[in-house]
């Protein structure tokens, strides 16, 4: 039996981080494709949802308002959740095109967001966050892909600057992550974008539950389940600096795998094949990483049992690479500048996240995850 735990759990997390990518490159290599795309300039609102955001939030809507796109169709709607340092009265910046909504109490990011779609008017709708800015193109290029009607989102690249912070996850698995979304898109597949910079069509805007914690999620699910397809235009480019911390960017992982336990509950047709159209690459590329971490422990546990000497080896190896994953994570900096060990701390760091986003889903209110601490 412990032979048979070994390596069902070996077979699975190598397909959940191995198997599935070659998977994905080999059915996008044979029949991928990419929608039609042109240089229109639909009318489109730019939507902020933020709290206490006072530091940033004027220079961010001036980025956006210096954006390459005619003035006359570009709008910009700003929810301020309740904010206690005077958000709403810097946000307006002098410029008729921004609207500020103020609400009286923190509800969460997901009420925010219902609160801005509902005076959202023009056919498309762009989410970002303050923390970002765009590239001066970034709305020219993340619209193009709505010439194709069969098209419902596009969601663009978020590019990580290390400055003042951890090192940007541009190793291994950061990568893999990009590649994974890429030839998802080109297979249709793609159900998750960048909540830093992504459209949808206003039309197939879902509201979300108060409390909900992936709007990045939720929203171009409901897109997929309407029959549309989530693009990747990979030229629509948003800026962001890497966590301050390790820790900042473990909470990051935290939030966002409690995140997918929740969305699991909400819209248990996820788990349908023939009610979600995604099925196969949500099961792959989310639920197997929420399953992971308990699959490692079996194969580190099932190894030590068997009084075998090639699972004696498999044992102590195991024991060896968390070790030095560890280091890395204490180290990250020296780690930096040995090969793998920035993936390898990267995937610890994950799955120590996922082994604790059950009960964190459960146990955490996801209102105080969108506050600032």
């Amino acid at each position: 039996m412990s032979i048979v735990v070994f390596w069902t759990s070996v077979i699975v997390v190598g397909y959940t981080y191995a198997g599935y990518a070659m998977v994905v490159a080999v059915l996008a290599r044979l029949r991928g494709s990419v929608p039609l795309q042109a240089d229109a300039t639909p009318a489109l609102t730019v939507v902020i949802a933020v709290y206490n955001e006072a530091p940033r939030i004027a220079a961010r809507v001036r980025n956006l308002l210096e954006q390459d796109y005619p003035a006359p169709l570009l709008r910009i709607v700003v929810v301020s959740d309740g904010s206690t340092d005077g958000t709403e009265h810097l946000a307006a910046v002098g410029d008729a095109r921004v609207r500020v909504l103020a609400l009286r109490e923190n509800c969460g990011k997901a009420t925010a967001l219902n609160a801005a779609l509902a005076v959202v008017e023009t056919e498309l709708v762009v989410f970002t966050d303050a923390r970002q800015r765009f590239a001066p193109d970034a709305l020219q290029r993340l619209v193009a892909a709505f010439a194709d009607p069969r098209v419902g989102a596009v969601t663009g690249e978020l590019e990580i600057d290390s400055a003042g912070g951890v090192p940007a996850p541009a190793g291994l698995y950061w990568r893999m992550e990009k590649f994974l979304r890429e030839r998802e898109a080109r297979l249709g597949w793609l159900h998750g974008v960048s909540g830093a910079v992504y459209a949808l069509r206003t039309g197939l805007f879902r509201a979300l539950p108060a409390g909900t914690l992936l709007d990045d999620m939720w929203i171009p699910l409901h897109a997929a389940f309407a029959g549309y397809r989530i693009w990747m235009a990979r030229d629509a480019i948003a800026y962001d600096v890497s966590s301050a911390s390790a820790a900042e960017e473990y909470r990051r992982k935290l939030r966002t795998l409690a995140g997918n336990w929740q969305l699991l509950a909400r819209l248990p047709r996820l788990l349908d094949p023939l009610r979600n159209p995604v099925f196969l690459a949500w099961v792959s590329h989310k639920l197997l990483r929420l399953i992971a971490p308990w699959l490692l422990i079996a194969a580190l546990l099932a190894s030590m049992r068997i009084d075998e000497p090639f699972y004696r080896v498999a044992f102590y190896a195991q024991c060896c690479a968390y070790l030095l994953a560890l280091l890395a994570l204490l180290a990250p900096r020296m780690a930096a500048h040995v090969p793998l060990l920035p993936a390898a701390a990267s995937f610890v760091m994950l799955n120590a996240a996922a082994l604790l986003a059950l009960p964190a889903s459960v146990a955490l209110d996801a209102r105080g995850l969108w506050k600032k601490h």
